[in-house]
């Protein structure tokens, strides 16, 4: 039996919310449990959660692993008096230090779904939550669990609502929306009320899943140098594949 982690992260531990999957493994054959979601997540138990993966287990974490390499930069130049880079062009300096590589890929990829892309996690409140994540993985770092901002790891960048989008599930948080796309899924007793009653729950939820579908290889990853460089420091969204239900299906996962 392996599990995949799904965690919703939030600044307060009142709004964190983790789900567990569990695959295979005696009593359910190859199929998929869902365990009933875990609320009210401080540090130490996620902390906890994170360094006890095993091999062939992932977690998917909602949060930027980083921030925008040009906002770092400019912040760092503030700071220290010196000249404030992109004076030249300062509107696409503006554009470059709002959005991550990976923001703007993603963008692209579900603007035509969703009408919208990521928030930013320079100029918006999403920061203070990517404070906490960046608090997090100093911590798994000391207890020998260093976080591949890539995703080349254990622990990968999910956007739930992007997942969502690509599986055609778009403003859906309807555990009976994503049975009629992965209806293989088994919930422990009481579970499927808990999900359809949090959405941070839910959310953690498909969290779990998207860290299955990188385990197997059923996400977008970074191609290329440049990618891979700004992937590295920024982090990188890792969303899922139009037919990655099918390959999580009992038989195949």
């Amino acid at each position: 039996m392996r599990r995949s982690v799904g965690v919703d992260l939030a600044v307060n531990a009142r709004t964190t919310a983790v789900s567990e999957v569990r695959w295979g493994g005696e009593g359910n054959g190859n199929g998929a449990v869902v365990g009933v979601p875990v609320t009210g997540c401080r540090d130490e138990y996620l902390l906890d959660l994170l360094s006890g993966l095993g091999d062939g287990e992932g977690a998917g974490i909602d949060c930027p692993f980083g921030w925008p390499i040009a906002f770092a930069e400019a912040v760092a130049a503030h700071a220290g008096h010196r000249p404030w880079p992109g004076r030249d062009d300062r509107e696409e300096h503006y554009r470059d230090m709002r959005l991550r590589l990976t923001d703007r890929i993603t963008d692209a990829a579900l603007r035509p779904l969703t009408g919208r892309g990521p928030l930013s996690v320079s100029m918006d409140k999403l920061g203070a939550t990517a404070a906490r994540w960046a608090h997090l993985a100093h911590h798994l770092a000391e207890r020998g669990h260093p976080v591949d901002r890539t995703g080349a790891g254990r622990v990968v960048e999910v956007y739930p609502a992007g997942s969502r989008a690509v599986w055609g599930l778009a403003g859906s948080r309807s555990v009976g929306a994503l049975m009629g796309v992965m209806p293989w899924l088994r919930f422990e007793p009481g579970a499927r009320a808990a999900y359809e009653g949090n959405e941070h729950a839910f959310d953690a939820l498909i969290a779990a899943l998207t860290a299955r579908c990188a385990v197997l290889g059923l996400t977008s990853r970074p191609g290329g140098a440049e990618e891979e460089r700004a992937a590295a420091v920024e982090g990188w969204i890792h969303l899922p594949a139009v037919d990655a239900p099918v390959g999580l299906a009992p038989g195949r996962a």
